[in-house]
């Protein structure tokens, strides 16, 4: 294969191999564009993870820490050797965080979706904590494949930010690990990602320039490129004012330093901006300052890109403010002579969730950063400068540098002529890291890539089909809950469903027995991989579907029929939570067949198979209403809804129930810091109607039941629906008493369902 994009190349390997991908690309060569297009399009259920809460942040994704439960600190595979290394060490291993391991039901599905684990900035990644996720995986999902069956993609460049390790944990880590990359950790050692290097650099234009950064990435430094270094040279070099010289440095402490002696050397008044928080955005991910202080004359950069079809600034671009108002910043870049009124930008902090409907995994905000995306910018660390672009730059690293990050400082700039040295640059600052230059010998040329693509994706390609058409694990599932029905009648509200189990599981057995000789027949038609072979291996699997489907969504509709009947009964929430998450198995394969099937219709046509095929796949109006049924029980509220959609029965429409809309403008009155009684009166509806509204947000957990009735009475009311084992309102404020209105008592079931409660 000839000319072939790596870019797309590496989007083909994620979408259609199960292989684990190493995406890198030397500074400005668009790995970021590269993750936000393709969370957008892939049909896989993805998430995204970093190291920190600020790469977590930028990229739109959620920490490794708190995706995956670990605690901070060394992990290790095993106990250590006997010896003094570990003595009085604080360590890991696979027993402890598994013992320590309490995840919700939420989560747990998460993990047990997921076919794509996003890993950004994984320059930064330690090896013991990458095999941490994959112990945890390999747990969770009960597969000891390699990360329990998920693919990985790892994005980063190995030529910035190393790990970090001390020295006391390296004594620990030392035992198992080559090195602290992340490409040395166990995990990897029989499954190596494959490496695919984007190459376009979009930053730099400068062909020496170029050719001095590539040769600094590929420990190839030539005694042309120190001389050429030399002459940038400016030992103790201040720069005029009007210059816009950003200083580069190492410490935290020396560019704190300069900014603020920069800032107090300006006679204008200081203005301060304080950032808007909104619910749960940890301290240390800020992505800007919690307070900007600013002056007439400032230099400052922009920390983002500006979204309009403008494009006046770029995250890194340099700028001077030149009014100050108390709502209002307004600055000047260079070269031009219009002003920009800085406008605010809100940062996301997320978490992940399951659609109640979809079972799709889907992003949560959970907390809000709003603050001018700019900051000062006289000088700044080479560690937050990341990502930045600048046109000049001050360089002052000396020789407190690890190996290979005069890479790291250089990169940022667009040519060598703004480029200025204040220290002269030692061979160990030049230096790469072995372990990086002898990770990077397994990238192979694209060419051979593209061949490697065509055969892992039949690979591929066959063993999805297989799975889909795999009812092992339901059968399982349904085999097990048969099993679970105590014998004594008396006691147990579920074991008058038995013979209906029993007869689920017959029919299943059955079914499964028809999938096994069909999964033979993918066996032998996919051995055939010419198109007349695949053509045939379409016939019959669109066969198969026309006869699985329809059982499938039976089956599944059997269960919610059984889900009506049980609601009759008192004390079976735990009975119909295990019923949902049968029949959640059972739409899951019904959704696996349908879209293995659109798989291989779109591998044939040659065209590509996104998430916006996915969904066009399920109607999802009919399982709605019946999820909606599911939890319109007597009395309790409705927490299945999405945003901005009414699941309504038709006897909730009777009722005539308020529109989503009118809920959230409840939200909103609550977000801005009234009571419930005042949010009545001021929109004229009675308290329990809002108390209603504020449950429904609740549930969905977007905001915190503590907020809206007190410790003491929540506390009751969930101890409450544990001891009864019921979601019915009546007997709950029997048991309580009516000092609790059936409103806080509505808060306090979805604060429950909230929770993952049975």
């Amino acid at each position: 294969m000839s000319e072939i994009n790596p870019a797309e190349l590496a989007a083909r390997f994620i979408n259609y191999t199960s292989r684990h991908i190493f995406l890198t690309g030397k500074a400005g060569t668009g790995k970021t564009t590269f993750l936000r297009s393709l969370i957008a399009e892939t049909h896989k259920k993805a998430v995204i993870v970093a190291p920190t809460g600020i790469a977590a942040i930028n990229a739109a994704g959620v920490t490794i820490h708190s995706l995956f439960q670990l605690p901070f600190g060394t992990y290790l595979p095993k106990q250590p050797s006997v010896g003094d290394s570990h003595f009085d060490q604080q360590y890991t291993t696979p027993k402890s965080i598994v013992r320590h391991l309490q995840m919700n039901a939420t989560k747990r599905k998460i993990f047990l979706d997921l076919e794509l684990l996003i890993i950004d900035e994984v320059s930064m990644l330690r090896a013991d904590l990458l095999d941490a996720m994959d112990m945890v995986l390999r747990y969770l999902r009960k597969n000891n494949t390699s990360f329990g069956g998920v693919q990985v993609l790892f994005i980063g460049d190995l030529h910035q930010l190393p790990p970090v390790v001390k020295s006391s944990e390296w004594n620990l880590l030392g035992e198992f690990y080559k090195s602290a990359f992340f490409f040395d950790a166990l995990a990897l050692q029989h499954n190596p990602p494959v490496y695919i290097e984007l190459e376009k650099i979009y930053r730099q234009a400068d062909e020496v320039f170029i050719s001095l950064l590539n040769n600094l990435r590929n420990n190839t430094i030539t005694i042309q490129d120190t001389d050429l270094l030399k002459t940038y040279y400016k030992e103790n070099f201040v720069p005029a004012k009007e210059d816009k010289y950003i200083t580069l440095t190492t410490h935290n402490q020396r560019a704190d330093a300069l900014n603020k002696q920069s800032l107090e050397a300006l006679k204008e008044p200081v203005w301060y901006y304080k950032s808007e928080i909104e619910d749960d955005f940890s301290e240390s991910s800020f992505p800007a300052e919690a307070t900007l202080a600013l002056k007439v004359g400032a230099q400052i950069m922009f920390i983002k890109n500006d979204t309009s079809s403008d494009k006046r600034f770029f995250n890194g671009k340099i700028a001077t403010v030149v009014a100050l108002k108390q709502d209002s910043i307004e600055v000047q870049t260079e070269g031009i002579s219009e002003k920009i009124i800085l406008e605010k930008f809100t940062w996301k902090n997320i978490r992940y969730t399951t659609d109640r409907v979809t079972h799709e995994i889907q992003e949560e905000v959970v907390g809000k950063f709003t603050q001018y995306p700019v900051k000062l910018a006289w000088a700044i660390t080479v560690h937050k400068s990341q990502g930045l672009t600048f046109d000049k730059a001050i360089i002052d690293i000396g020789n407190a540098f690890a190996p290979g990050q005069i890479y790291v400082a250089l990169s940022r700039l667009r040519s060598l002529d703004g480029l200025v040295l204040t220290s002269l640059i030692s061979g160990s600052g030049i230096r790469q890291d072995p372990n990086v230059s002898l990770f990077s010998r397994n990238k192979q040329e694209v060419e051979v890539l593209g061949e490697q693509m065509k055969v892992e994706s039949e690979h591929f390609l066959r063993n999805y089909l297989l799975q889909c058409f795999d009812l092992s694990r339901l059968d399982n599932f349904v085999y097990e809950h048969v099993h679970s029905y105590t014998m004594d009648i008396n006691k147990s509200a579920k074991q008058k469903h038995h013979k209906w189990a029993q007869l689920l599981l017959k029919e299943l057995s059955e079914l499964r027995v028809h999938a096994d000789k069909f999964r033979g027949q993918i066996q032998r038609l996919s051995m055939d991989r010419s198109l007349a072979g695949l053509e045939a291996l379409l016939d019959r699997t669109i066969a198969a579907e026309h006869y699985f489907s329809p059982l499938l969504q039976k089956m599944s509709k059997n269960i919610f029929d059984r889900m009506e009947l049980v609601k009759q009964d008192k004390q079976v929430v735990a009975f119909l939570t295990e019923l949902l998450e049968m029949e959640a198995m059972f739409y899951e394969q019904y959704k696996s067949v349908r879209k293995g099937v659109a798989l291989l219709r779109a591998t044939i046509k040659g065209e590509d198979f996104t998430k916006n095929d996915v969904n066009k796949l399920l109607n999802q109006a009919d399982r709605e209403f019946q999820m909606q049924k599911v939890f319109a029980m007597p009395n309790t509220i409705d927490f299945t809804a999405k945003k901005g959609k009414s699941l309504k029965t038709p006897a909730a429409k009777k009722a005539k129930e308020p529109k989503e809309d009118t809920k959230d403008l409840s939200l909103q009155l609550h977000r801005e810091g009234k009571t419930i009684t005042e949010i009545a009166a001021a929109r004229k509806l009675v308290i329990g109607t809002i108390e209603a509204h504020l449950a429904h947000f609740v549930a969905k957990q977007e905001i915190d039941a503590k907020d809206i009735i007190s410790r003491r009475k929540l506390d009751e009311i969930m101890a409450t629906i544990k001891k009864l084992k019921t979601l019915q309102m009546n007997p709950i404020r029997e048991h309580l008493g009516r000092d609790y209105s059936f409103g806080e008592i509505k808060i306090g079931i979805a604060a429950h369902l909230a929770e993952g409660g049975d």
